[in-house]
């Protein structure tokens, strides 16, 4: 055997098919080695931290409701026609993503929120607005906050049964719990969110009366993008702290004469 085909055999693996990429999740410990090798080529550490961040080379934790719960917001005429259904609520910084950034001392930072939307209007309208997104039932995302000086170990509030009007019904509910929800900025509201005390971000509006649909909306340090119908979530990742906590809401509220509904899983 020649030395080439020697060579050529021990290195056949390059001579493989290509695979397709696969999605890849650094840890902690990944981004540390990635940080100690760039600081071994002497570059400046504000430069090698832009690189992490250009690479978006950070650790991401997945969050999901189950499929065979869909949560229903549903309003009829009556003083206060709206509803919130809660959908979702995570503690960002208690999960095992985080946990080895917390014993290493770093407080970890919320570079971007990705979110994965299915959900449905009621199946009719008699406006012409059949198709559009000019709608009264969306979904919407709140940050909670335990108040200041409150024992850290204190429990979450007890809303497993919540049904409130709108989040700022469940605003004043668990304030005496020693938690609040963060106000929003006044100029991101959107769609139907007047009067309802700016505690929540406009996440996804439904297309009127049209079936179950999947939007995607992305929301950055540097930007959002997102499907027709999406909210910026101006202000948002700018507002996290350390101990947030993120609930997702189903709304649904009655507009001049009509009825909306929505479901999301």
């Amino acid at each position: 055997m020649s030395f080439f085909s020697t060579v050529g055999s021990l290195f056949g693996w390059f001579q493989e098919e290509p695979q397709p990429p696969t999605d890849y999740t650094p840890s902690y410990q990944d981004v540390c080695q990635a940080r100690a090798i760039l600081q071994f080529l002497k570059l400046p550490t504000e430069l090698v931290l832009q690189i992490i961040d250009h690479a978006q080379y950070w650790p991401r934790q997945t969050f999901a409701t189950s499929p065979d719960r869909p949560r229903i917001a549903a309003v009829h005429h009556g003083p206060r026609a709206s509803h919130a259904a809660l959908c979702l609520d995570v503690g960002l910084f208690d999960n095992a993503t985080v946990h080895p950034m917390l014993k290493a001392r770093e407080i970890p930072k919320i570079k971007s929120l990705e979110f994965t939307v299915v959900s449905r209007d009621q199946g009719w309208t008699s406006e012409r607005t059949q198709g559009t997104f000019n709608t009264s039932s969306w979904v919407e995302a709140s940050i909670l906050r335990r108040v200041h000086g409150t024992d850290i170990r204190s429990p979450c509030p007890q809303f497993a049964n919540a049904s409130p009007h709108d989040p700022s019904d469940f605003h004043k509910s668990v304030v005496d719990q020693g938690w609040f929800l963060v106000k929003r900025p006044e100029s991101a509201k959107q769609g139907p969110q007047d009067g309802e005390g700016d505690f929540a971000w406009y996440l996804q509006g439904n297309r009127v009366a049209a079936g179950r649909e999947e939007y995607h909306i992305f929301w950055a340090d540097d930007g959002s993008e997102g499907n027709t119908g999406a909210g910026k979530g101006e202000g948002f990742l700018d507002e996290l702290q350390y101990g947030d906590r993120i609930l997702v809401w189903a709304r649904a509220k009655v507009r001049s004469n009509q009825l909306r509904a929505i479901l999301t899983m």
